[in-house]
């Protein structure tokens, strides 16, 4: 079930609001559970052969965020340290097998064996449900998280807006508004503060997203044919659709929850915007980022002692490298969250040693350098993008438009001339540039949201329009992660 079908806005969504709220008047506690139970068969709806994997993926964590939690309440660290540790070789255990298996026996048998693949399909939002409930078992070993209320620890994994694909959630933040009753009962202001949000997102999919889709498709299929222009378009292009999809789906998850007076991570904040590497995954898919900061990026410093260079350097490359290979198996994933990490390493000896840069040169080589690093991510092979850079160089010829051309012309400039595929929907690119350039991004359009008949009657008008261009729901790019 997608956000962006008739079958979840017309039907799910007024469903599961209904019982919530419904039920919620009264019992608090048996809201949570029907909250569940929809996110459940909100996932299973999808494929119910994998239901059974995201119980049991519950069950396990939950046995052992128990376990660890007896283990420090009786004093036994030794107990705590191994539990947390079967918990890490579990998650990482299943995430490896699902994502990674094929991935590790191709690369084996290019090195002379002869393993057999074996059908393995990536079960849709594993990452994020595996990697919400690492952060919930490193907080029980810190002693963070206490919680341990099997209904609320189910909702917490499984909560239907943030499921498929983030925002990723922390244990402790959620708990205190699972726990609160008054969150229970229908708040109208922010009902229409996630109504709002909720259409925002949509628009970005349905109006933006899907409509540059194809044309990113085709270039990307036929790479060896690409020109110049039309590599940079291409390039460009997935750029704003993977941004206005993904940012699309997070502003629907966020906008979902504060319809139920609960509060996730914001997960996007004008990255385009950025004038750093630092500063880019400091506002790109933010909660990510965060995550990876308190799991993995912190625990090395705390390890290294000293907070050198060198150290930061390290614990940051190592970081950005498991944020890239955490988007999926192949050595295009593997070459972007490399290239991520050199950009992140330059970056912190840049500013060790005080270095300056104008401001609009710093934003200028940060998004040319994003450009090029989520070529690799959208590469299906890295010949294939081999083959873009190589026409973005304008090794493969350089060809204009026609109107350029005849323009050029009556100037008396000659220049070369040939076919550019027209499949890109010039409007939508422009507004979608504009929007990314100029625009407050939803965040602030929220923050500062006054109800007034003016802004009613551009949802609305956006709100049909989007209804009437779903004809066929397409998923969201990040459900592939």
């Amino acid at each position: 079930m997608l956000f962006n079908s008739y079958e979840f806005i017309f039907l799910f969504l007024p469903i599961v609001l209904a019982g919530y709220f419904f039920i919620g008047k009264k019992h608090d506690r048996a809201a949570n559970v029907w909250l569940a139970l929809a996110s459940l068969f909100f996932y299973g709806y999808w494929n119910k052969n994998y239901l059974p994997l995201l119980i049991m993926s519950i069950a396990v964590n939950y046995t052992f965020a128990g376990l660890i939690l007896n283990a420090r309440s009786n004093k036994n660290a030794s107990h705590s340290k191994m539990y947390f540790i079967l918990g890490l070789i579990f998650n990482l255990g299943l995430l490896g097998y699902y994502k990674y298996f094929n991935f590790m026996i191709e690369n084996l048998n290019r090195l002379g064996t002869n393993f057999e693949l074996i059908n393995v399909i990536l079960p849709l939002g594993i990452s994020f449900f595996t990697i919400t409930q690492l952060l919930y078992l490193f907080d029980c070993y810190e002693g963070v998280a206490k919680d341990h209320n099997l209904v609320n620890y189910a909702l917490f994994v499984s909560f239907f807006p943030h499921l498929m694909a983030g925002p990723i959630l922390y244990h402790r933040q959620m708990m205190k508004q699972f726990d609160n009753p008054s969150l229970r009962q229908l708040d109208w202001s922010n009902m229409s503060r996630g109504l709002t949000l909720f259409i925002i997102g949509l628009m970005k999919k349905v109006l933006i997203a899907d409509e540059l889709s194809p044309y990113v498709g085709l270039g990307y299929s036929h790479t060896a044919e690409l020109d110049c222009l039309t590599a940079w378009l291409v390039a460009i292009s997935y750029m704003l659709q993977l941004y206005f999809d993904f940012s699309g789906y997070s502003d629907m998850a966020v906008g979902l929850s504060r319809i139920m007076n609960l509060e996730i991570p914001i997960n996007f904040n004008s990255p385009y915007r950025a004038s750093s590497m630092i500063n880019f995954w400091q506002r790109w898919h933010i909660s990510l980022t965060n995550a990876i900061t308190a799991c993995v990026y912190m625990p090395i410093v705390k390890f290294l002692k000293t907070r050198t260079l060198m150290h930061t350097i390290t614990a940051s490359f190592i970081s950005l490298f498991i944020v890239g290979i955490w988007h999926g198996a192949g050595w295009t994933f593997v070459i972007f969250a490399f290239l991520n990490a050199i950009g992140i390493t330059i970056n912190y000896i840049w500013k060790h040693y005080k270095l300056s840069m104008p401001k609009i040169l710093a934003h200028i080589i940060t998004l040319t350098y994003v450009l090029l690093t989520m070529v690799f991510f959208r590469a299906s092979s890295v010949q294939d993008a081999i083959n873009v850079f190589k026409s973005m160089a304008g090794l493969n010829g350089i060809v204009f438009p026609q109107k350029i051309v005849t323009l050029a012309e009556h100037l008396g400039i000659l220049i070369p001339v040939g076919d550019v595929p027209g499949t890109l929907s010039k409007t939508i690119f422009i507004i979608a540039v504009l929007l990314v350039a100029l625009c407050p991004n939803s965040n602030q359009l929220i923050k500062n949201f006054k109800p007034s008949y003016t802004w009613l009657v551009v949802i609305v008008v956006g709100f049909i329009l989007t209804i009437l261009s779903m004809t066929q729901p397409t998923e969201f790019l990040y459900f592939q992660f």
